[in-house]
């Protein structure tokens, strides 16, 4: 007697060889596939070690008149006293484009730039422009620049 396969029982069949293949292949793979994923681990251990070190070194920006030079610092004169920044080695000062030295700047010269936290809790300057104090832009009128300088004329 002759019998009609059932279509569910081959594809269950196939399903249950395809099983076992991936069941072999994946065994035989499990070495190289281990060790990729320890130097991943490596390297996300590294990255957000990175990450908490650039959070902590991270630089903010700053502005004011400097009241005094005292040393390796520049001191800041604000509203409420004063702000003493410590000036490094690595630290760039500028006056027009050009890199100046700490003797350089003078109280009265406004600077602006970007400082960094120190591991004691003070304040230590990155890199600064040293000059006259910062003029806030015109207010936008309706005429554009080159009209205006148009109609002095």
């Amino acid at each position: 007697m002759n019998t009609i396969q059932n279509p569910t029982h081959s594809i269950l069949r196939r399903f249950a060889l395809a099983v076992c293949a991936l069941g072999v292949l994946s065994s035989a793979m499990a070495g190289p596939l281990a060790a990729a994923e320890s130097t991943a681990a490596v390297g996300t251990a590294k990255t957000s070690e990175a990450r908490g070190m650039s959070a902590r070194k991270s630089t903010y920006p700053f502005r004011g008149e400097v009241a005094a030079v005292e040393g390796k610092s520049i001191v800041l004169a604000k509203k409420s006293g004063t702000r003493p920044i410590e000036v490094s080695e690595e630290s760039l000062i500028e006056r027009e484009g050009a890199a100046v030295r700490l003797e350089d700047v003078k109280p009265g010269d406004y600077l602006r730039g970007m400082l960094q936290k120190t591991d004691a809790g003070g304040e230590v300057l990155v890199r600064a422009s040293a000059g006259g104090k910062y003029d806030k832009p015109l207010a936008k009128s309706g005429k554009s620049a080159a009209k205006t300088d148009k109609a002095e004329r």
